[in-house]
């Protein structure tokens, strides 16, 4: 079974077109279904259904999909880690990011690690929430942020850092008369909100709050994928955004102006998630600078 089998068998199972495929891959379809069918003979089972120009996974197929993405994350993960240990390194941490949390406290934890530990390589992978949590479960990650707070029992959570939630506005929205803006005017009002699978944890942050305070949520302009494109639609007059105080000091848009939100909504808290088994001695040490950016913020 050579890995270029795994990945023209991924690429057929998204596309569900051989042309499609064959177009991604750089091959014609002809080579690209002969491949596929070596794959179904050495495994003895069908994984393509071919019906009336339609192709489908049968449910061999859908089984063998989640096995390669395994099998190619192995791979990769195994060809990263030999590439470190050529370059001088000695340990490893693949640590996910979700929730498209770009942080100045993240580059402090960073950039720590480096000046500390500078023989432990450090992989940052960013992924949705979802795959984050499979990701850990399959042991392809060691650790992961998010802003989600909600995990299997099978998972512990962490307090990495706090943060106070605030409100992107556009010049000349009538919000600005306001010096600091409830969730209730907020209702009132047009809402870029986070996309629910790109940034599930801003999402169902944003949704709890209305929900506690049984507050109808806003009509929704648009979703938007990070703080960055938020920040672009608010400008553009789309809607007001929810926004983390670190990070508008990263993402900065003359077409909006920033006004904290009131007292009674609170911190957003962005979580370290872990499997709950014993941590490798780099990990722990990741654990503790972690608890020490925070600290340091705080004093």
């Amino acid at each position: 079974m050579r890995m270029r089998h795994l990945r023209y068998f991924l690429v057929v199972a998204e596309e569900l077109s051989f042309s499609r495929a064959a177009a991604r891959v750089h091959i014609e379809a002809s080579p690209l279904s002969r491949a596929i069918k070596e794959l179904e003979i050495e495994l003895g089972a069908r994984l393509l259904q071919r019906t009336r120009g339609r192709i489908e996974l049968t449910w061999a197929g859908e089984v063998f999909r989640e096995e390669a993405r395994k099998m190619l994350t192995f791979m990769e993960g195994a060809r990263s880690r030999v590439h470190a240990a050529a370059r001088g390194y000695r340990g490893h941490l693949r640590i996910g990011l979700s929730d498209s949390l770009v942080h100045p406290r993240l580059t402090k934890l960073l950039a720590k690690c480096r000046e500390e530990e500078p023989l432990t390589e450090v992989r940052i992978i960013e992924m949705p929430f979802k795959e984050m949590v499979q990701a850990l479960g399959h042991d392809q990650i060691d650790a992961g942020f998010t802003v989600h707070s909600e995990l299997g029992d099978e998972f512990i959570k962490k307090v990495a850092w706090t943060d106070r939630p605030s409100i992107a506005v556009p010049k000349n929205h009538p919000l600005l008369s306001l010096e600091k803006i409830s969730l209730q005017e907020i209702a009132r009002h047009s809402l870029i909100l986070y996309h629910p699978e790109r940034c599930f944890g801003g999402y169902s942050i944003i949704r709890r709050w209305f929900c506690e305070y049984a507050l109808p949520m806003p009509s929704i302009a648009e979703y938007a994928s990070g703080h960055e494109s938020m920040m672009m639609l608010v400008a553009a007059g789309y809607g007001v955004g929810f926004a983390l105080e670190s990070q508008v000091k990263l993402y900065d848009h003359p077409d909006v102006v920033i006004r904290p939100v009131t007292d009674d909504v609170p911190n957003a808290v962005t979580f370290l998630a872990l499997l709950d088994k014993p941590y490798s001695e780099q990990l722990s040490r990741f654990i503790t600078r972690i608890q020490r950016v925070g600290e340091a913020d705080i004093s």
